[in-house]
């Protein structure tokens, strides 16, 4: 849900919080008329989506910029809207989610790229947010 708020607004450079609701087919919030067919979301997992989401964008040059450090010759406008995404998705969880262990940030985030990109993307993927993880356990 939060990959797709975040390609839609990249695309249409609008408000992703309106991309959320219609995603989730709230058609009050969104504005949009009926949105897609998707679960309802418990208080809690919208609250999480929302935070994600609103951290993603607020950090999103420093997520950039760690794209750059690690995707050696590879800018992230280079990369596809998916494999960007997901990628600061994934970082921003490693380095701002202390729920969340940065080895299963890691793993949903290739799950995500075979779903949407390709084979050859989710090695990409795994080997970038690789090397952040293995960084940070120098820390």
């Amino acid at each position: 849900m939060v990959i797709k708020a975040l390609f839609a607004f990249e695309i249409e450079k609008s408000d992703p919080f309106r991309q959320l609701a219609y995603i989730a087919g709230d058609e009050e919030m969104s504005g949009f008329g009926g949105g897609a067919s998707a679960p309802s979301l418990s208080a809690a997992d919208d609250e999480y989506v929302r935070r994600l989401t609103s951290g993603i964008l607020s950090r999103r040059e420093e997520l950039d910029g760690l794209i750059r450090t690690y995707a050696v010759d590879w800018e992230p406008d280079r990369l596809g809207g998916a494999e960007r995404n997901i990628l600061r998705m994934s970082l921003y969880e490693m380095l701002y989610d202390e729920k969340l262990h940065p080895a299963i940030a890691i793993n949903e985030a290739v799950d995500l790229v075979k779903k949407y990109c390709s084979p050859e993307a989710a090695g990409f993927v795994n080997g970038i947010l690789g090397k952040k993880a293995a960084e940070m356990l120098k820390e």
